[in-house]
């Protein structure tokens, strides 16, 4: 099974529009041809099943176009950050064992390919990766259409591989609380990099429209409501902070929402509220974990439930583990289009699974009637805005510069973006900060690095010598 084709199969007669962005429109129909178009540019020059694709580049229509024609090929898509810096997607190529890289610009080093045909999207770069690493047969062994770094290339940033039927089991139990159609309208505003599999695909599934306003907005998204009134929203707290602060915008501009999704990152009262206080609908918050998929959607407009992410859809079970005397425990699910694999080191689902279920590393309560709330992380990861940051990737990137002894990088909670990338800097030198940030820009994607540098004369330890992460460290 190949998704690809799924999605062609379920809107074989389907005319309607599929993607918008900014004056461009394309339906249904021109985009299977296109997809096929570039399937066949891409099948010459060697694409076919198992041949994985950094796919490094700003999300649109061409995006989905590429990322598609890669699977309807056969091939894995890898996808990055656009402002992922060389180092970052040189270290992606070999770690997915990579042999090509499509991106919207050249990487030094790397050798270009060149389509002399005008269906291949304007200033997009195919390169071929400098060597070639073989996949372990047990990856060989899996369909797979889909790998996620969730954060650079540390030893935590393991590539969650997932395979077509994965794809299709999870976008299947998704749509089952989601129940998307064809009159649907939906507003995108994501980083595609980050979301794609369960929302993209399945919009697409069901022969939805996808308003794309990633850039430019809140702008972008003023132009489009002109064009037509949405019916669903599928945003993070971020934008739903802006619509709220948005002058020019109508109270009433989503009176057909049925839905507004918020995800990425955790919602706020204070945002809520403001969202809700200005358009008379509060934002429904959504539990997606890349291993797993979207298992929790809060459809509910009770106010004393807008920070729960909902109850559990039908596909899926739940169990917390080690609860206190409130009933707060670690959260474990199990279901449908669970991941197949992990790419780095390797190991199976089967292996990582212990009987089928997985500990998202999260700790929650259920209320009375099932709503789970989210109380906690127990993974150091620094949510920014919805983007994962490892801490240990960056002090490594710090600690590598000139006169800095060792770094301790964390989280710092922030009301518009959920967290901010601070950094703690133990320097045998005085240094100009403008130069080390400049580094930091060089070697990393912008968002990983710290927007806030203190020197310090020493780091807090753990008894064996570690720096502490946390209180509970010792």
């Amino acid at each position: 099974m190949n998704i690809v084709e799924l999605i062609f199969s379920e809107n074989s007669s389907h005319s309607g529009v599929a993607l918008v962005e900014g004056s461009r429109s394309v339906s249904y129909p021109e985009l299977f041809k296109d997809i096929c178009s570039l399937a066949r540019q891409l099948e010459a020059i060697g694409i076919k099943r198992g041949t994985y694709v950094v796919i490094c580049m700003r999300g649109g229509i061409d995006y989905i176009l590429i990322s598609l024609a890669v699977l309807l090929c056969g091939g894995v898509i890898v996808p990055i950050i656009e402002t992922s810096g060389d180092e970052e997607i040189k270290a992606v190529l070999k770690i997915a064992a990579a042999e090509l890289l499509i991106s919207g610009r050249t990487i030094a080093g790397l050798k270009q390919l060149v389509f002399k045909s005008e269906i291949f999207p304007k200033g997009i770069v195919v390169s071929q990766a400098e060597q070639l690493v073989m996949h372990d047969q047990r990856i060989q062994a899996i369909d797979a259409a889909f790998v996620r770094f969730s954060s650079g290339t540390t030893g935590k940033s393991k590539g969650i591989v997932l395979s077509h039927c994965a794809i299709q089991a999870r976008t299947d139990a998704a749509d089952k609380v989601l129940s998307m159609s064809r009159n649907d309208r939906v507003i995108w505003v994501l980083n595609m990099s980050f979301h794609f599999v369960v929302t993209i695909v399945l919009f697409l599934r069901r022969g939805s429209t996808i308003v794309i306003c990633e850039e430019d907005f809140p702008r972008s998204f003023i132009n489009t409501v002109s064009e037509g009134v949405p019916t669903f929203l599928y945003a993070s707290p971020f934008h739903y902070s802006l619509l709220a602060k948005t002058e020019g915008l109508p109270g009433n501009v989503f009176r057909d929402v049925r839905l507004a999704i918020s995800t990425a990152m955790s919602l706020s009262v204070e945002v809520a509220e403001n969202f809700h206080a200005k358009f008379g609908i509060y934002p429904s918050q959504a539990y997606g974990i890349i291993e797993v998929g979207l298992p929790c959607v809060n459809t509910s407009q009770d106010y004393n439930r807008i920070l729960s992410v909902g109850k559990l859809l039908p596909d899926y079970r739940l169990k917390l583990v080690d609860t206190d005397d409130h009933g707060c425990g670690r959260i474990f699910l199990k279901g449908k289009g669970m991941f197949d694999a992990y790419l780095q080191p390797i190991r199976l689902a089967n292996e990582v699974l212990t009987d089928g279920w997985f500990d998202t590393g999260d700790i929650g309560e259920e209320d009375e009637d099932g709503y789970l709330f989210i109380t906690g992380r127990t993974k150091n990861v620094i949510n920014f805005c919805g983007m994962k940051v490892f801490p240990e990737e960056v002090e490594a990137v710090l600690n590598r510069y000139p006169g800095i002894k060792e770094s301790h990088v964390y989280g710092k909670a922030h009301p518009q973006y959920g967290q901010i990338v601070c950094a703690d800097i133990v320097t045998a030198e005085r240094m100009i900060l403008d130069d080390l940030r400049l580094d930091c820009y060089r070697k990393l994607a912008k968002y990983k690095v710290p927007k806030e540098f203190a020197f310090v004369d020493a780091l807090s330890k753990t008894a064996s010598g570690k720096v502490r992460r946390s209180q509970e460290e010792v």
